[in-house]
């Protein structure tokens, strides 16, 4: 769902509401900033091919495809696919390994692996190829939020009841939602503004690594910073973790245009191998 901040009282019911239901990553806008962020940096062959395939499936844009991955929760034809937005892991885990890591019923990692190779696949059909963007897009998102690699035990934090400035909700919706409404107003202008503090020197640390690089960094954000004993959080649990969310949003932007570039045009990165 889409959250925008005008007034207490709409901040206040919105946590209401949205505290009932279960969680997505980042909610919609924040996806959708991961989607604009990324589109600043694809190759022009690359985004003209992705238009063709948003149009095939009816989507307006990248940043809006973002969120499909989610919309299609309510169709159970689609039931398979809810493994594949998060990976469980153990609080001392430190590197993935698929046949130990990801279960039969499949994982975020393995995931992204799999529907680049169906993308980068001029042999499939173009809605195929067009879901397989839509998964990639939205899963390269979902694994930037630090509680989609938390623990099997409060199901990555949505067992977790916490407060938040004196309103009910969870551990991984407050990650996924709250924490991202406080911050943005307008996505599209979020997603410029992000997109200007990105240096070229970040771009190409942060397009250099692998899935597995991205999952140990979220990984240690859960433990070091979005897992915490206390119950009643506000102003200081969110200046304390205001900067990862936006560098977690940068990084997403950036890392989804690679992997976008790697399987439809100039290879930048090779994240099943690197």
């Amino acid at each position: 769902m889409s959250i925008r901040i005008i007034v207490t009282s709409i901040f206040v019911a919105l946590f209401g509401l949205t505290a009932m239901t279960q969680a997505h990553a980042w909610g919609d806008d924040g996806h959708r900033v991961v989607g604009e962020i990324a589109w600043h940096y694809l190759d022009p062959e690359v985004a003209d091919e992705i238009e063709l395939l948003l149009e095939e499936a009816g989507e307006p844009h990248l940043a809006e495809s973002t969120t499909w991955a989610d919309r299609i929760r309510a169709d159970e034809s689609y039931n398979w696919a809810a493994p594949l937005h998060y990976i469980n892991l153990s609080r001392n885990w430190n590197t993935y390994v698929e046949a130990r890591d990801c279960p039969p019923a499949g994982c975020i990692l393995q995931a992204i692996q799999n529907y680049q190779e169906v993308l980068a696949d001029r042999s499939r059909t173009k809605i195929e190829r067009a879901e397989a963007l839509m998964f990639i897009a939205h899963f390269v998102g979902d694994l930037h939020q630090p509680l989609h690699t938390g623990l099997f035990s409060d199901k990555g934090g949505n067992d977790v009841q916490v407060q938040f400035y004196g309103v009910e909700t969870n551990l991984h919706a407050l990650w996924d939602i709250h924490l991202v409404s406080r911050l943005v107003s307008d996505w599209q202008d979020y997603a410029q503004e992000q997109t200007e503090k990105i240096s070229g020197a970040e771009r190409q640390l942060w397009q250099s690594t692998s899935v597995a690089v991205w999952a140990q960094e979220s990984h240690k954000l859960a433990h070091s910073l979005a897992y915490t004993t206390e119950t009643q959080l506000g102003e200081k649990y969110f200046l304390r973790c205001q900067e990862s969310v936006e560098i977690r949003l940068q990084q997403g932007g950036v890392r989804l245009a690679a992997v976008l570039n790697t399987a439809l045009g100039t290879p930048a990165i090779d994240v099943a191998n690197n």
